[in-house]
């Protein structure tokens, strides 16, 4: 699995320090508001997964600016809202917004100018895998428990798996590796990734087994597989997996590739449908853009999560996911 935000400023944390005085937004003016639609035009037709997508999304934009779509703005914060609006009900794509932040422009900037010199981050920076606030939510491993009957129960808030974090889910799994099922909670998970391979899958599928097959619009193909260095066995019970419209991004993949191989079942409501990998580019001094640049696709298959979500095998209401699945379970 890899970081399904593949933010050019991956290290923005380190970057902040080196501006400490307060960002300013720069002046909010009709030919600042013109250039910024344009300059997101461009960027989106050179970035865009899918070229033909990509046109269609910018050429759009731009008709609703002549159309007076940014009339009534009066700063960048309006702004960022209303083109977020539009490009998102035209595209359908989550991974596609704006947002107004002059802070993070020029971390955005600063890291870029860092990217020339050295194109990859050296191990260990990712400030996401390896900050401080990684750690103080226990990457991510929010609750691990045996629930009554024996069944393993792991709450994950976000996915951050790295080297850090590879010991709290060796003692988690160690914890549930003896029950008779698992169930893995994955609502209102937001997401985010893994930078040692796709793990939490290698738990439950075997060695080498390809997952999904990333699409970028050069033609390049990458896909990510399952691990082999795993130092605990594999889990072999039933495992359930929890979902809801607040699961999103790489929160999905993980139902959505076990599910294809028979291996979960996903239980609760479709989630939240944003498969594209997208990388954060700036606009302006205020504006930055995310723009999706990869689309995974189960290999071999033209099969996503993106726009669909995942859809659960068993559709429960609101807040029934948990209580659904441990009756299924103490039931037989």
């Amino acid at each position: 699995m890899r970081n399904y935000v593949r933010i050019l400023l991956a290290a923005i944390g380190s970057c902040t320090l080196a501006f400490t005085s307060q960002a300013q937004s720069p002046a909010f003016s009709k030919s600042a508001v013109e250039a910024a639609v344009k300059e997101t035009a461009v960027l989106i037709r050179k970035h865009y997964v899918f070229a033909d997508q990509g046109e269609k999304i910018a050429a759009h934009l731009l008709e609703k600016y002549k159309a007076g779509a940014f009339d009534k703005t009066t700063a960048w914060q309006g702004f960022d809202t209303v083109a977020t609006r539009i490009l998102r009900s035209f595209s359908h794509d989550g991974h596609l917004y704006i947002r107004c932040s002059p802070e993070k422009v020029r971390n955005i900037r600063a890291m870029e100018e860092s990217m020339k010199k050295q194109p990859s981050l050296p191990p260990g920076v990712d400030e996401f895998f390896y900050g401080p606030e990684a750690a103080a939510i226990n990457y991510g491993f929010a609750e691990v428990s045996v629930l009554p009957g024996n069944i393993g129960y792991i709450r994950l808030s976000q996915v951050c798996i790295s080297s850090a974090s590879l010991p709290v889910l060796y003692a988690a799994m160690e914890f549930v590796g003896r029950t008779k099922a698992l169930v893995l909670d994955f609502r209102n998970n937001g997401g985010g990734g893994s930078d040692t391979g796709a793990v939490i899958e290698s738990y439950f599928l075997p060695p080498h087994m390809p997952l999904l097959s990333f699409y970028s619009r050069t033609g390049k193909v990458t896909t990510d597989s399952t691990v082999s260095w795993l130092k605990q066995g594999s889990y072999k019970q039933p495992l359930y997996i929890l979902v809801n419209k607040g699961t999103a991004s790489a929160a999905e993949a993980i139902p959505f590739v076990l599910q294809a191989h028979n291996r979960a079942i996903v239980a609760g409501q479709p989630s939240a449908g944003g498969a594209n990998h997208n990388v954060l580019r700036p606009l302006n001094d205020a504006l930055y853009i995310s723009i999706s640049e990869e689309a995974p696709q189960l290999p071999g298959t033209a099969r996503s999560w993106e726009h669909t979500g995942v859809q659960p095998d068993i559709v429960t209401a609101p807040g029934e996911e948990l209580s659904t699945v441990l009756q299924r379970l103490r039931g037989k």
